[in-house]
C-alpha cells in the first residue's frame, strides 16, 4: 500500500539544530486519508516569514490538533489499519519530510508494516512519467481551488502528490494494448 504525505514545518533553515514539526498529512492510495496539528513542537517564534504567511494561515486546528505524543499513537494506528501489508511512504520532498517520521516513531514505536525510509514521488524510470507527474500536479492544484485546495496545508498537498504520481504510473488501455502486441509480435518472430 502506498502511501502519500507531507509535512510542514517552522522554517527550513534549523534552529537550534532542529526543524519544528508543525503539520502531517497522509493520502493512502486506497483513499484513506490522515491528517494532524502538533500542538508542542513549534511556536510562531521559530517560523520563517514564508511559514508564517503560507502555512499557519492554512490550519485547521480544532480536533486535529494534538501533542505529537497522541499524534504517533493515532498515525501508527492508521498506518497499521490502513493495510495487513506493507506500507510505503511517498513525498516530494523525503529529505524534509521523512526525518519527522523517523523521529516520532523512533521514540514512540514504529509500525508494524511500514517500511523504514520514505521514498522520493519523483523517482521515476521514465521521463514520460515525470512529464505526466509534473502535469498532473499543475492540473490537480487548477481543478482542486473550487473544493479549498490550497498548497502548504499538509493533506492538500498529500492528497495532491498522491494525484500526480497515481496519473503519471498508471497503465492506459492503449499502453497494455501496444505492449501485448508488441509480445504478440515478438513471439511470430
Amino acid at each position: 500500500m502506498n502511501v502519500y504525505f507531507d509535512t510542514e514545518f517552522a522554517s527550513l533553515e534549523k534552529k537550534n539544530g532542529h526543524r519544528y514539526l508543525i503539520s502531517i498529512g497522509c493520502a493512502a492510495q486506497n483513499g484513506s486519508e490522515w491528517y494532524a496539528e502538533a500542538t508542542d513542537t513549534w511556536d510562531e517564534s521559530l517560523c520563517s516569514m514564508f511559514t508564517i504567511e503560507n502555512v499557519l494561515p492554512h490550519l485547521q486546528g480544532g480536533d486535529s490538533q494534538m501533542r505529537v505524543e497522541e499524534l504517533a499513537t493515532q498515525l501508527k494506528a492508521w498506518i497499521e489499519g490502513i493495510s495487513d501489508s506493507h506500507v510505503r511512504f511517498y513525498s516530494d520532498a523525503p529529505l524534509f519530510d521523512w526525518p519527522f517520521l523517523e523521529e516520532i516513531f523512533n521514540y514512540h514505536g514504529w509500525p508494524q508494516n511500514l517500511e523504514r525510509g520514505g521514498r522520493h514521488v519523483y523517482d521515476f524510470e521514465s521521463e514520460k512519467e515525470r512529464f505526466l507527474c509534473n502535469a498532473a500536479t499543475a492540473d490537480f492544484w487548477r481543478t482542486s481551488k473550487a473544493a479549498g485546495a490550497v498548497q502548504h496545508h499538509a493533506l492538500w498537498d498529500a492528497r495532491c502528490i498522491r494525484f500526480a504520481h497515481q496519473y503519471a504510473t498508471r497503465i492506459t488501455i492503449e499502453d497494455m494494448n501496444r505492449a501485448i502486441a508488441e509480445q504478440g509480435a515478438k513471439a511470430f518472430k
